[in-house]
């Protein structure tokens, strides 16, 4: 579970969840509609802002915050792979990727804290 200020929750994950709808959107050239590219790209973003760990109980958010994270990193790494499998290449593609790297942060950290949680949890259960 994540418990950053807002200012730097919306600023990394902010920035991941535009570049990642930038690429998704360069990528797709109108095959999918803008709207789902908004609701794949934002979900783990909006999933964030809503889910306060000060504001909600911790057996909602965690989970919200594990399935966003997950939800975060399998689309951005099949997107990256779609992006370096393409035949041509896409003009400025390391700055998403670097964009996308950083909203990556938040994700990575709910993912540590969540396994350990899950470990302290079962070293708990054999001690006793």
């Amino acid at each position: 579970m994540i418990d950053w200020s807002d200012t730097k929750l919306k600023l990394t994950s902010g920035i991941g969840a535009l570049w990642m709808t930038a690429l998704l959107g360069e990528l797709s050239h109108s095959t999918i509609p803008v709207w789902l590219v908004m609701v794949l790209t934002m979900f783990p973003l909006v999933a964030f802002l809503l889910g306060k760990p000060r504001e909600m109980r911790r057996s909602i958010v965690l989970p919200l915050q594990v399935l966003a994270s997950l939800w975060y990193l399998l689309l951005a790494a099949c997107l990256m792979i779609l992006t370096l499998a393409r035949d041509e290449t896409i003009p400025g593609w390391p700055i998403f990727f670097v964009g996308i790297i950083v909203g990556s942060i938040p994700c990575v950290v709910i993912l540590w804290k969540a396994l350990s949680l899950r470990n302290d949890e079962q070293g708990r259960e054999t001690e006793s």
